[in-house]
């Protein structure tokens, strides 16, 4: 079986304070080992934050979470002082939460030091979240729904002649063919209407991808492809020759993997929905009042303003039992610190046709991917003279990388032109006629190729 694996990237921005030592230090790698046959590929995962080492801004953040709870700053933290800290599994909870929850608190000096008669430690709170899995790189796993039925429902509308095959014919008037099937009116053919109530992805990749363990990623689970996460190490130390470095840092590099099995890797950026759930938070706590209301039978609870009771165990650094906008200003500041680090990996499969075709991943096949599915199929090498040949489609792995969970598997608008944003509607990346808000003539002036689309580089050469 041939394998096309697609990965997708995603990083944000933030400044901290480095030293001239920290941006010496080694980046740590997490090594994968795709697994087809008898053959195995090693893939380097090379991930910084704000160009620091992962590890070392996980290292800075839990510097940064025990500097808050140390509200004495004697340089380590009491039985008191510790209830500031947020527990190992509220950190990895802010991964989906945007912030960490008031979750597992840790209850005594025990859960982190061996003597309880002493106080905890720097290095102490580093080691209990790193024994913990906080401050790890998560990665993921699931299969993606429906992909034989979408595939089934694609060959089915495409095959126009009936004979089983879909020809490079018909798959040159599949913008035709496929209109019929555009219920919404978007100019998009979606999975749900090729496969009706069909979602995309489906599922969330939620199965834990763990040192030394294996994940079946094949379509069928004959254990034909296997990934497992090997070791995490310094890249200087590294011995293994690696056939793909992935790096996911500020500036992304996109190196394809080219090896003799005809696989394919791709990288690009898709963005989580972090940021927008931490300002949500931000907004509530401003509007809630101070203390709980009092219970009230008269009182609907639809009425009720929502209180800031649950943070004050968690801000109230001076421990005067009030919060202050300050020690609300500083938990905010930290939260912002932790959910920036928070990366995952979702590592889905099972795709097919559909996966292939769909090249900016947004669950819908634009005029322009229809137009160019001949030739994307061409240059997966599951043609033959002029038809498709079916079993040679490619099972497809999806690597995406997002700050959290990811909204969406699809890839950001490739242009900045304000104009073009707000005209390309669907988002599928090309301003289509019906789209376009200007005269004929004006969609015709920025339109140079003629093809009824105005590409990003069009818009971008007249803007």
């Amino acid at each position: 079986m041939r394998i096309v694996l697609m990965v997708m990237v995603s990083l944000l921005a933030t400044a901290l304070d480095v030293s001239a030592q920290d941006k010496q230090n080694l980046n740590p790698t997490t090594l994968l080992a795709l697994s087809e046959g008898d053959q195995t590929r090693l893939i380097d995962l090379q991930v910084t934050v704000d160009k620091l080492p992962y590890e070392t801004y996980w290292t800075k953040t839990f510097d940064a979470i025990f500097d808050f709870a140390d509200s004495n700053s004697d340089g380590v933290l009491s039985a008191e002082e510790l209830q500031l800290v947020p527990s190992a599994r509220a950190v990895r909870l802010s991964l989906g939460s945007a912030f960490t929850p008031p979750v597992a608190a840790i209850q005594s000096l025990k859960e982190i030091v061996s003597d309880e008669a002493q106080k905890c430690t720097r290095e102490q709170l580093r080691e209990y979240y790193l024994n913990h899995g906080a401050g790890r790189l998560q990665i993921g796993s699931g299969q993606l729904a429906n992909t034989a039925a979408i595939t089934a429902a694609l060959v089915r509308t495409l095959d126009t002649d009936g004979d089983g095959k879909l020809s490079q014919v018909e798959l040159n008037k599949a913008e035709t063919t496929l209109r019929r099937l555009d219920t919404n009116d978007d100019e998009l053919i979606g999975a749900g209407e090729l496969v009706p109530n069909a979602t995309y992805p489906g599922r969330w990749a939620a199965r834990a991808l763990r040192h030394s363990t294996e994940v079946d990623l094949s379509a069928s689970g004959d254990h034909s492809l296997k990934l497992k996460q090997l070791l995490t190490h310094p890249a200087e130390n590294t011995t293994e020759e690696t056939d793909w470095r992935i790096t996911i840092s500020d500036e992304l590099t996109d190196q394809p993997l080219k090896v003799t099995t005809n696989s394919l890797c791709q990288s690009w950026s898709v963005p989580g929905p972090q940021q927008e759930l931490f300002q949500q938070l931000r907004e509530e706590i401003n509007n809630a009042a101070d203390e709980a209301p009092e219970t009230s039978t008269e009182q609907s609870s639809r009425n009720r303003r929502s209180s800031r009771a649950w943070l004050k165990p968690l801000a109230d650094r001076d421990l005067n039992g009030t919060l202050s906008q300050q020690e609300i200003d500083r938990w905010l500041e930290l939260q912002q610190q932790i959910i920036h680090g928070q990366l995952l990996i979702s590592v889905y499969y099972g795709g097919g046709l559909f996966e292939l075709l769909d090249t900016n991943h947004d669950a819908g096949l634009s005029i322009r991917e229809l137009r160019s599915a001949w030739k994307v199929l061409e240059a997966a090498a599951c043609t033959s003279e002029k038809h498709v040949e079916q079993d040679r489609v490619p099972n497809v792995v999806l690597f995406v990388v997002s700050q959290g969970y990811p909204d969406s598997l699809a890839r950001t608008s490739t242009s900045e032109i304000e104009w073009f944003q707000l005209m390309d509607r669907n988002r599928d990346g090309d301003v289509s006629r019906r789209e376009f808000t200007g005269s004929p003539a004006a969609f015709d002036r920025l339109d140079q190729d003629h093809d009824s689309l105005i590409s990003p580089s069009e818009a971008g050469k007249n803007n």
